[in-house]
């Protein structure tokens, strides 16, 4: 006989009678553990993303405890569909667009009303876009390829606020941080933009490039043949996953085109590269951006969720 599939109480190694607390802690440590970027299995790691959107969710998490059953908790006959089920927060059955999944409208965690006053201002909460890209000295814009990352950051925004934000209500782009670096290389870390959006945080860099004849491997982006720098994204990425454990954080360089065709440059992809396994960093161009972004977001688990304290954390790096 098989063994009895687990539930989403031991998926997070939690007893039925786990407090919200618990669940959260909980959470945050295993997916810190499954991470793939740290090591880990994209298989584990989304089976434990979907056991916690469940369990975070009271309403998700009595009709959980219902279908085992018990009114708190207990063996399911089978644990995979509720969170399946719960993954884009339609319990109706049926396939459903990213463009469906990411148009709902948006859920504030922690809620606020009178009595209970958000973890941010209103004004600050609602508000899609917040910062600008920082723009670089006059040395620094001659001597190091700057002004072309400004540029590109200037594009993206622009970029984002016209075809990706208006579709995604829940979405909250943070433009020009300043972090400091995690790693062992140490110092800060200037990041172009962050995008939120439920448990999920894309970094983005960008770059205005010469069209044609890039490649990209997964690993190294050529230009001619000739290795080109990503910077120090894939240290965003690695800084931001450990500030904020709750989320799953992957990086983009995007590639702008001087002439403004959003197809160019052409990069180039082998076929042993597969473009929609996790990664830590991803190359595109400025019309696949869009694409990629809308499968990351709505693949994640309550995508249309708005954490005001992580939001929150991103603002404050914006602080000149």
């Amino acid at each position: 006989m098989s063994p009895s599939p687990k539930t989403l109480y031991e998926v997070l190694g939690l007893a039925p009678s786990a407090t919200s607390d618990q669940i959260k802690t909980a959470y945050r440590k295993a997916a810190r553990a499954t991470h793939p970027d740290h090591g880990g299995s994209a298989e584990t790691f989304h089976v434990i993303a979907e056991a916690y959107e469940v369990l975070s969710n009271p309403e998700q998490k009595a009709a959980y405890d219902l279908s085992l059953g018990r009114g708190s908790g207990g063996r399911p006959g089978s644990a995979a569909k509720p969170a399946s089920s719960a993954r884009t927060g339609y319990t109706g059955g049926g396939s459903v667009s990213p463009d469906e999944v990411l148009a709902r409208t948006p859920r504030f965690v922690p809620d606020f009303s009178p009595g209970s006053p958000p973890v941010l201002p209103l004004a600050l909460a609602g508000q899609q876009v917040h910062g600008t890209p920082r723009r670089p000295g006059f040395m620094a814009r001659l001597g190091s390829g700057a002004g072309a990352r400004y540029d590109g950051e200037c594009l993206t925004v622009r970029l984002l606020e016209r075809t990706f934000l208006p579709d995604y209500p829940a979405g909250r782009l943070v433009n020009g941080l300043h972090l400091p670096d995690r790693s062992p290389r140490g110092g800060n870390l200037n990041v172009g933009h962050v995008l939120l959006g439920g448990y999920r945080m894309a970094v983005l860099e960008s770059q205005v490039a010469s069209p044609g004849n890039y490649s990209w491997d997964g690993r190294h982006l050529r230009y001619r043949g000739k290795e080109v720098s990503i910077g120090r994204l894939p240290d965003a990425v690695r800084t931001l996953q450990d500030r904020f454990p709750e989320c799953n954080v992957s990086g983009w360089v995007v590639l702008h085109s001087p002439n403004g065709n959003p197809f160019e440059p052409v990069i180039d992809y082998p076929p042993s590269l597969s473009r929609s396994a996790p990664a830590m960093v991803h190359i595109v161009n400025a019309g696949t951006l869009q694409r990629e972004l809308k499968r990351f977001f709505s693949d994640g688990p309550q995508p249309n969720t708005v954490q005001l304290p992580v939001l929150g954390g991103l603002l404050d790096a914006t602080v000149r």
